[in-house]
């Protein structure tokens, strides 16, 4: 079975996985001859968080720009060149390839999303008082969910408040091939001849986690005049997700929608290289 790390904090890890030598399920003594495999990981959490308070055109608010990034250094002897930019892109919008700290200091100077400014100050932390439509944020947050030694799957979550019924949210969740250097995604993933196969997978999936009809998932508040694509994939706990953000296929109160597809499923569409990713059971 492929083993799975989790990485969550600032620290700088040596990964030690135990590779069973056709003693899978069997016990073993301490001194048994298992081979040892060490694939080093090193991460470093950036966090930066700035508070302005903005006279507008129309009103005085606060606004909060906060971010949190699991920046890699390390993972085994990988290439993560696509893999920073990919994330410099997804969080930050960033297509220069700057270096992260720059992109970070780029994210937290830029007030674009606030109209009609006219004095901006920065200031050491929000008012207690500052009433709730007048207090505004702008969130990033990205971190890894799934890792082991051939790939990592990232989530990058960005979340503004400017005022509204409610904040707009969305994750941008998705797969980093480490063997190949390459971010996964539909066309990279599947055979081009199965490619028209997915949406049907999808669907039934879907109707499985909803316990409904597929044939009549508007009845379950699915947006099915919209279900016509595959949403963003990406790999977490042998299992191949389709990622919706709100409103995607479904109303802001239905939440983000994260489709389960078994590995069985799809391993006949699956590349030979990224079926290789899961452990099929067999």
């Amino acid at each position: 079975m492929k083993k799975s790390f989790y990485c969550l904090s600032a620290a700088m890890l040596t990964l030690a996985i135990a590779s069973g030598c056709g003693n899978r399920g069997t016990e073993t003594s301490a001194s048994t001859d298992a081979a040892i495999t060490n694939f080093q990981v090193k991460e470093m959490v950036k966090t930066a968080d700035k508070n302005y308070r903005l006279v507008t055109d129309y009103d005085t608010v606060y606004l909060d720009i906060y971010t949190s990034i699991h920046w890699p250094e390390q993972f085994g002897n990988a290439d993560l060149t696509n893999l920073k930019d990919s994330l410099l892109l997804y969080a930050f919008g960033d297509t220069s390839k700057v270096a992260i700290d720059r992109a970070i200091a780029s994210y937290l100077d830029d007030l674009s999303i606030i109209e009609g400014v006219k004095e901006a100050e920065a200031v050491d932390s929000l008012p207690s008082d500052a009433d709730r439509t007048q207090a505004y944020f702008s969130n990033v947050v990205a971190s890894v969910v799934d890792l082991d030694e051939e790939m990592v799957t990232y989530q990058v979550l960005t979340s503004t408040f400017l005022g509204g019924a409610h904040p707009m949210t969305g994750i941008h969740p998705f797969t980093y091939d480490l063997r190949s250097g390459e971010v996964l995604n539909i066309e990279n993933m599947f055979k081009p001849e199965a490619r028209d196969s997915i949406m049907p997978v999808i669907i039934n999936a879907l109707a499985r986690q909803l316990d409904a009809d597929p044939m009549n998932l508007d009845k379950a508040g699915i947006f099915t005049s919209q279900l016509t694509y595959p949403g963003q994939p990406y790999i977490a706990n042998n299992t191949l997700y389709f990622h919706y953000n709100p409103y995607d296929i479904a109303p802001y109160s239905s939440g983000m929608i994260d489709v389960a597809v078994y590995p069985y499923e799809v391993s006949s569409m699956l590349k030979p290289e990224v079926s290789s990713l899961f452990d099929m059971g067999y």
